[in-house]
């Protein structure tokens, strides 16, 4: 189990890293655009759709390293003073009774939602520059599937700690850290 674990993160981890290289041609992009607006005062026709692809694009793949992470904003007042055990049951329950279930309909409606966008050829509809939607759909897709997968590997990590077998793998505490 601690190699699907392992391979599952490792998936997460690189999606994680995508994310945040994408914050630097966000960054470019916008900087671009100010700068044409307001010096050259000719503002881009691609800046806006742009800058709100990119930001989706970088939480959404974001999101998986940071459930990996544990460091979801979380209110604990009495989740932070229960054992580590205790803790893994109750997150293992909310993994399999809410969590994924929900991110399993959730992926399928919006890998068809990408699927579609990509058959029809469907445009944002936004600007001028009106590029196609599929790309930022397809993203939005893969984000929460990436998110799945790192709530199966959550799963697994809760499910070896509620079984007295853990798999050695530092565990998110409350606070949002690894505990080692």
């Amino acid at each position: 189990m601690r190699s699907l674990v392992d391979a599952l993160e490792r998936v997460t981890s690189s999606a994680g890293y995508l994310a945040a290289i994408i914050v630097v041609p966000l960054a470019l992009a916008t900087a671009y655009d100010v700068f044409a607006r307001y010096v050259l005062n000719e503002p881009t026709i691609w800046a806006f759709e742009l800058g709100y692809s990119m930001t989706g694009a970088h939480f959404l793949l974001g999101a998986a390293i940071t459930l990996k992470r544990g460091a979801h904003v979380r209110i604990d007042l009495i989740y932070a003073r229960l054992p580590k055990r205790a803790r893994a049951a109750i997150d293992l329950t909310f993994y399999l009774l809410l969590y994924l279930p929900f991110l399993l309909l959730l992926c399928d409606a919006l890998s068809d939602y990408a699927l579609k966008a990509i058959e029809s050829g469907e445009r944002t509809g936004q600007s001028a520059w009106n590029p196609p939607i599929w790309p930022l759909r397809t993203i939005i897709a893969a984000g929460f599937i990436l998110l799945t997968l790192q709530v199966l590997a959550e799963i697994i990590k809760c499910a070896a700690i509620v079984t007295g077998r853990p798999l050695d793998i530092p565990a998110p505490t409350a606070s949002g850290t690894r505990e080692i």
